[in-house]
């Protein structure tokens, strides 16, 4: 998933890079787009990266005091997770990157249903769920590499003018 991220940051600062080299095409609403979603792909990036490493340390022994004390980590890392997915939600959306603005929409509302199964899942200790909440987190990872890609096209196709 880092490469993906990587991939995402790349394209966003060789836009922001490209910027006054570039053609008239390019307005400030897209390179304000552009920097927007390279700042929130870097706090998704740590917020998930920090939620992943609390999910794996996630003890065996449901209602011990390990157990509750864990349980608040998760909660806040949910919602560091939360809270960096709402901040794509604000970016507004340009005339260059309507394409791949409509993935993203889909990819943060993804990514929140996913991480919103997971805790209950973990905390009711059911295989079943926790099944559906990683088969949920693979779909909207697949759609944030989807994003990925249709942002570097509509980069491209800025930059080329």
């Amino acid at each position: 998933m880092r490469k993906i991220f990587g991939s995402i940051l790349i394209a966003i600062s060789l836009f922001i890079g490209a910027i006054p080299f570039a053609h008239a095409a390019i307005s400030q609403a897209d390179a304000t787009y552009a920097q927007e979603a390279g700042k929130a792909t870097q706090e998704f990036s740590t917020a998930i990266g920090n939620w992943g490493n609390t999910y794996q340390l996630a003890p065996d022994k449901i209602n011990s005091s390990q157990y509750k004390s864990w349980l608040k980590k998760a909660v806040a890392a949910d919602n560091e997770v939360k809270a960096a997915l709402a901040k794509f939600s604000k970016i507004k959306v340009s005339a260059g990157y309507k394409k791949s603005d409509v993935t993203l929409r889909k990819f943060v509302k993804a990514y929140t249903s996913a991480i919103s199964q997971y805790a209950p899942a973990i905390k009711k200790n059911d295989k079943k769920l926790v099944q559906k909440a990683n088969d949920a987190l693979m779909a909207a990872t697949t759609l944030f590499t989807t994003w990925g890609t249709e942002f570097t096209q509509d980069t491209s196709a800025l930059a080329n003018g």
